[in-house]
């Protein structure tokens, strides 16, 4: 009898946490829209030739999308971030989704980041990404779309014929930063917020095709420096450099 007593009230303990954990959280499956191009058929590649269809035709992913790994992240004010790591495999396996269980609430910000490694063996840890936030009530089924697209990931630090600055190699996008802040650091480990940069300071350069702006009245001999550029998907940065012509 005792035996018994105790399995039931495991049970009704195991029962209660389970309602209280579902109670308590939302599942979200985000779409990323990322695809592995289907191949066709020799019926279809046939079809689409004498056709001259592009139904039959998988859609390709842009070339952005090509990705060696790519992290999400779940922040807000009540909980402790929760991050997550996928391959690019586990990502068009699974038709470009992921679901995760999150705890509800409001204000829960989604950040997806893309790094890629070029063929010329430079690597960029955040090339491609999404952000979106949402409210999240206990038991809902989200699906989640995220808008996603090239970070403005072509920024560096470097030495100028004009002084030290921040270069921007990508001008036709140059219009679509919304904001460029400047971090400073002591020994290359902890770096703390310096300056909001304005964008309608920085000069085209017609020889080199891109836009800079000379920091030299902003940096510190021996110190070192990153700068964070933001558009719609969210923020990419320097590498660190340190200051010292």
């Amino acid at each position: 009898m005792k035996r018994n007593t105790i399995i039931f009230i495991t049970l009704i303990a195991v029962i209660t946490m389970l309602s209280c954990s579902y109670e308590n959280t939302a599942t979200v499956t985000i779409d990323t829209g990322i695809r592995k191009q289907a191949q066709l058929s020799l019926i279809d590649k046939v079809i689409a030739w004498f056709s001259l269809s592009k139904a039959v035709q998988a859609d390709q992913p842009p070339a952005e999308v090509s990705f060696e790994e790519l992290t999400l992240t779940v922040s807000t004010s009540d909980m402790s971030a929760i991050t997550q790591t996928y391959g690019y495999s586990d990502i068009i396996n699974n038709h470009g989704k992921i679901t995760l269980e999150i705890p509800a609430g409001s204000q829960r910000t989604f950040e997806i980041v893309a790094s890629r490694r070029e063929m010329t063996g430079s690597f960029f840890p955040r090339y491609y990404g999404g952000i979106k936030t949402v409210d999240l009530s206990p038991g809902q089924n989200v699906d989640l779309d995220i808008q996603m697209g090239e970070l403005p990931f072509e920024v560096y630090l470097t030495f100028l014929n004009y002084g030290f600055g921040v270069v921007y190699n990508n001008p036709s996008k140059f219009s679509k930063i919304i904001k460029i802040e400047l971090f400073e650091s002591v020994d290359d480990q902890i770096f703390i917020f310096k300056v909001n940069l304005d964008k309608n300071n920085f000069t085209y350069d017609e020889t080199y095709k891109n836009f800079y702006l000379v920091l030299e009245s902003l940096v510190k001999m021996d110190y070192y420096y990153k700068i964070k550029l933001f558009n719609q998907y969210g923020y990419a940065e320097s590498l660190s450099t340190r200051y010292n012509p």
